[in-house]
């Protein structure tokens, strides 16, 4: 009983040394091709949906630039140097509350500032940021 052995088939490896003229039906290499050709379309996707992404990121970066350079230049466009007489109620409200949150970012670092201050046993805190060391 002899026993032979081909890749994909005995009779493609046959093939392929009897006829050197006739085309190889070989599905393996389309099932390759195809796959590789699947895979090609997918990263060429992927691409471009990060390079979409990208130019999307840049667009945002040149609009935050632009108003960037735009506010460093005309210093009169923040909140806190606004006139309170030139305000309406909308924006009184919306000044007073950014100011009442600063004042609590304030509140909370000063409060951190004094925790840490008072942790350190052999040292004088004077409030000013100074401290004493006693040896």
């Amino acid at each position: 009983k002899p026993f032979s052995f081909g890749c994909p088939s005995i009779e493609s490896v046959s093939n392929r040394f009897l006829c050197k003229n006739r085309p190889i039906n070989d599905n393996t290499n389309a099932l390759i091709e195809a796959y590789r050709m699947v895979r090609t379309n997918k990263l060429v996707q992927h691409y471009n949906e990060v390079r979409s992404q990208m130019d999307a990121i840049k667009r945002k970066k040149k609009v935050l630039v632009s108003a960037q350079q735009e506010s460093e230049t005309n210093n009169t466009n923040h909140w806190w140097k606004t006139p309170i007489h030139q305000c309406n109620p909308r924006e009184l409200d919306e000044l007073y509350s950014r100011i009442s949150e600063l004042a609590h970012l304030f509140h909370i670092a000063w409060c951190k500032k004094i925790a840490n201050a008072s942790s350190m046993p052999t040292s004088t805190y004077f409030g000013n940021g100074h401290h004493r060391r006693e040896f």
